[in-house]
């Protein structure tokens, strides 16, 4: 438990100093809460439903819940933050039936341990102490962290919390410097948090290498620079002792394009360093790569056209033939380029291609938007990757995917509520590895009231 005797000696040092200072009080008092309640309900319907495929009926889970947050005022630059979060059973309408071939919905409620399907829990996701100074801020606790190796990935119940610590500072010119340390995690459909290794998207080679010893903590270095105008160059570096190390450089260029349209052009490369992960996953050995170990390599590049009420974005990626990325910790390294609703696209020897829509309908009704996609994943069908690549329980072949999300926001009488709606068609296809149809469409509907 060295780790966390670290963090909480942190802690505790810090403690002493804001109850030595004046108007403890009135930071409490002008604190601000941010309140939310949550509904959602998931649908899937599988093509398959025989022995053939899901062997069993579509999946299905619906739940209600919220949030309470508080943070208070600063007082000399040190504030306190706090969130409970809660996921439940609406009506009881889901049944542990329901769970049989569920897949994303299972995020809903509880996954802990052997819980059963539909079991609604609360949890407190933060809590956390800030310290702010000059271009610099802080945090050490429970708390939501992005960076592009984790992220809250907010789309069910409860987000993603790390205990661990956090430096963000903007004391250098046109730059921003983070720094993230993430001891434990606390998934989504999970109460408690947990070592780095017991994420869903872990490979279980590695899950089983730590189930009797802890699992080391995760370090991230985050640089943003802007020097150069219409011009963002990022980099960043990952190390998981003992395990994995990863590199990754992006750089992205926006210019007009005539009057009324905005030109977007990005690309992101990421290098791959095998620390030790190699020698438990045995690649060659049990996935069929070139050798055991996991150095590896993915280029991704994208073009963005914004015009009028419009945003067309495409895209396409690769990742090399040597070893699957290893990304545990929904920090997806095809985000914002390839990676649709489900998918896992950086096994060895993928390659993809997303075109995608925004579009404003505000004319048809205020505060009514979309996004249209359409995805395409092109798989090495004689590997076996390290973690699941769609839905978590399944491998597949070649992915295509449509996407379309509604996004009504309301005003006036009832501002602050949100209306969501996604619908999803896949086709997966079969290979000699994977002989089990998982074709499906699924359906999300979500409503938010933020106070």
């Amino acid at each position: 438990m060295k780790k966390m005797t670290i963090l909480s000696a942190v802690l505790l040092s810090s403690t002493s100093f804001v109850f030595g200072a004046n108007n403890l009080i009135e930071a409490f008092e002008e604190g601000k809460f941010e309140n939310r309640i949550r509904y959602q309900n998931f649908h899937t319907d599988w093509e398959d439903n025989t022995a053939t495929g899901k062997n069993g009926e579509d999946g299905f889970g619906m739940a209600i819940g919220g949030s309470v947050i508080y943070k208070t005022a600063p007082l000399h630059g040190i504030s306190f933050g706090a969130g409970a979060y809660t996921t439940q059973n609406l009506f009881n309408a889901t049944d542990i039936a329901d769970g049989k071939t569920a897949t994303t919905s299972k995020d809903l409620f509880n996954r802990d341990g052997t819980m059963p399907y539909g079991e609604g829990y609360t949890t407190f996701a933060q809590l956390y102490m800030g310290y702010d100074f000059s271009k610099t801020k802080t945090k050490v606790g429970r708390f939501l962290m992005t960076n592009p190796w984790v992220t809250p990935n907010d789309t069910k119940m409860i987000p993603i919390a790390i205990e661990g610590g956090q430096i963000i500072s903007g004391e250098l010119k046109n730059t921003t410097i983070q720094f993230d340390y993430m001891n434990n995690i606390k998934e989504r459909g999970m109460r408690d948090f947990h070592d780095m290794a017991t994420t869903g998207d872990t490979s279980d080679k590695i899950k089983t290498a730590y189930l009797t010893k802890e699992s080391p903590s995760v370090y991230v270095l985050d640089i943003k620079n802007h020097s150069i105008d219409s011009v963002e160059l990022k980099a960043s570096g990952m190390y998981w002792e003992d395990l994995v190390a990863q590199a990754m450089f992006e750089a992205n260029w926006a210019f007009e394009l005539g009057d009324d349209a905005i030109v977007g052009i990005g690309g992101r490369y990421l290098k791959q360093f095998d620390k030790g992960a190699g020698d438990i996953i045995k690649p060659k050995t049990n996935n069929y790569d070139s050798d055991n170990s996991i150095d590896s390599s993915l280029v991704m590049a994208r073009a963005t056209l914004n015009y009028g009420k419009a945003k067309l974005l495409v895209s396409g990626s690769k990742t090399s033939e040597n070893a699957d990325i290893i990304a545990p910790w929904r920090g997806f390294p095809t985000d914002g380029y390839t990676r649709s609703m489900t998918q896992t696209d950086w096994n060895a020897g993928t390659k993809a291609y997303k075109v995608g829509l925004d579009y404003d309908l505000e004319s048809l009704n205020d505060g009514l938007s979309s996004v249209l996609s359409y995805s395409s994943y092109d798989r090495d069908e004689r590997k076996k990757p390290y973690q699941s690549m769609t839905n978590r329980a399944f491998q597949n072949g070649d992915t295509t995917q449509w996407n379309l999300d509604l996004t009504q926001k309301l005003s006036d009488k009832f501002e602050g509520i949100e209306l969501k709606a996604r619908f999803m068609n896949q086709h997966n296809e079969k290979t000699t590895l994977s002989t089990k149809e998982t074709s499906n469409q699924e359906m999300r509907l979500e409503a938010n009231y933020r106070f």
